[in-house]
């Protein structure tokens, strides 16, 4: 509905209505000060308040055709079914690296001759957090098998959630346990004494002096989850200085000594590890999409949705404000509320942050054209644009648990679409995530695409028009 603002009013958008209420009272009091036998001038053209909460909002969904998962803080492992987007498995690829050279010598710094290294075992340490999972019963047996990588992870590529790597079938090493609910903790998983006798092999040799010549050998390792796995789980991937941590620990001997020494290898740095992510979409609502193209609402019983480890996201377009653009219409004040459908539990929850970002006419991200580095428009702070800053000043909203939605507020963005500056191609959900990265900066410039568009899975579902509404306060010349 479209009304003029009355002199007091109460509803849901108080606060935005007394600020409106305010702003015409203040031309009422000019107006009553200057009459126009003062000025010589009649009121031709009376300005008034008013607000509309029923512009015409479509919504879609809109599946990626790649969400990049390396640079990922964490490995996901697992498998989970969810009731609304259907089973997911979750995998994880790394590099190994040495950390520090794998130098053996004795008391006078001489080189141990390799003939005189003898291995005794080798464990995989993962340590798991609750924080989050993703999935179902958290205290059903999970399984982690660890797999031999038989083909080079590139350093030069981008990993998206379906990219595939080649890892040998038979595993090095598997593990069954059951998590610590609300804790994290280690998991230690043997592995086959011929792969730690092979990295020993390369102490004091060349390749234990440099990762690149290691790994062209030792490829790194594939974490797969086992088939009765009940949630996916956060291993971590960062390092010794992360609160949470994988390495492959190698233990070895000199030959005719007891002392029980040790290699580290942490997992490699960011660009050398990535997830996938499998969905099986096949009987939901959402087993008609395909990348690129927007699936209405209509077709999927009133619901768009929203997964970002999947590629899944929602797009909004509001023609209402195109009907406003042919009036002599100044818009004040705009908010655009989202409230989703609630959580159906702590394992299946809602994105914590959205941030808005502009679609391009092929339902793709808008993509700057002059650089490589800023991939996609969000929808800024204090005032719209399409520079760097809005980046770094993103307008990211928390979902508020007593009103149960994200509440961002659009006058800007709102403005220069009325103004013609900006085309009025919809808008993207994403779901920024302080967690999911390391590493955005590239020299002095920073790609902050994966800080937006990344490999958590947390799930959005919108329900009816009610999901999506926007309330705008505008002058008009009548």
């Amino acid at each position: 509905m479209t009304k003029m603002l009355p002199a007091v009013t109460t509803t849901s958008t108080r606060s935005l209505l007394a600020k409106a209420t305010l702003f015409a009272g203040s031309i009422v009091a000019l107006a009553a000060c200057q009459e126009p036998k003062e000025i010589g001038l009649d009121p031709t053209t009376p300005v008034g308040v008013f607000y509309t909460d029923t512009l015409t909002i479509n919504r879609s969904t809109i599946l990626f055709d790649s969400v990049r998962t390396n640079k990922a803080a964490a490995l996901l492992v697992g498998r989970y079914t969810d009731p609304v987007f259907g089973p997911v498995t979750a995998s994880a690829y790394t590099q190994l690296s040495l950390g520090s050279q794998f130098i053996v010598q004795d008391s006078l710094k001489v080189d141990i001759p390799a003939s005189q290294i003898v291995h005794d075992s080798t464990f995989l340490f993962l340590q798991y957090t609750y924080a989050p999972v993703y999935g179902g019963d958290t205290l059903q047996t999970h399984e982690v098998a660890v797999h031999r990588l038989t083909e080079d992870l590139s350093r030069t590529k981008n990993y998206n959630y379906n990219s595939s790597i080649g890892y040998s079938t038979q595993p090095l090493g598997k593990l069954a346990f059951k998590p610590t609910p609300g804790k994290s903790a280690y998991v230690k998983i043997p592995i086959d004494a011929a792969f730690g006798k092979e990295i020993v092999a390369v102490a004091n040799k060349d390749a234990g002096k440099a990762d690149s010549i290691f790994q062209q050998s030792v490829k790194g390792i594939a974490l797969i989850p086992g088939t009765a796995n009940p949630s996916v789980l956060n291993f971590g991937a960062m390092g010794s200085s992360s609160a949470y941590t994988t390495v492959l620990q190698v233990y070895y001997h000199i030959q005719g000594k007891t002392t029980v020494l040790s290699q580290t290898l942490m997992v490699s740095g960011a660009q050398g590890r990535f997830n996938r992510i499998v969905p099986n979409r096949a009987g939901t609502l959402l087993s008609g999409l395909k990348a690129g193209q927007a699936t209405s609402s209509t077709a999927t019983k009133g619901q768009t949705f929203v997964q970002p480890g999947t590629g899944v996201t929602t797009k909004i377009q509001i023609p209402g404000l195109d009907d406003l653009k042919k009036r002599r219409v100044a818009i004040n004040r705009a908010d655009l509320v989202i409230t989703p459908v609630a959580a159906p539990s702590a394992q299946l929850d809602l994105p914590p942050y959205l941030v808005l970002a502009e679609a391009g006419a092929q339902n793709q991200l808008l993509r700057y054209p002059s650089t490589d580095l800023i991939q996609f428009a969000p929808i800024g702070t204090a005032v719209f644009n399409r520079s760097v800053s809005s980046w770094y000043y993103p307008q990211v909203r928390s979902y508020n648990t007593r009103n149960k939605s994200y509440t961002f507020d659009m006058t800007a963005y709102f403005q220069t679409i009325m103004s013609g500056l900006t085309p009025n191609n919809g808008l993207l959900m994403m779901t920024p995530s302080t967690g999911n990265l390391v590493d955005v900066s590239t020299g002095s410039a920073a790609n902050q695409a994966p800080y937006y568009l990344n490999d958590r899975l947390w799930r959005m579902v919108l329900d009816g028009n009610a999901s999506v509404k926007v309330v705008v306060f505008y002058t008009n010349t009548l």
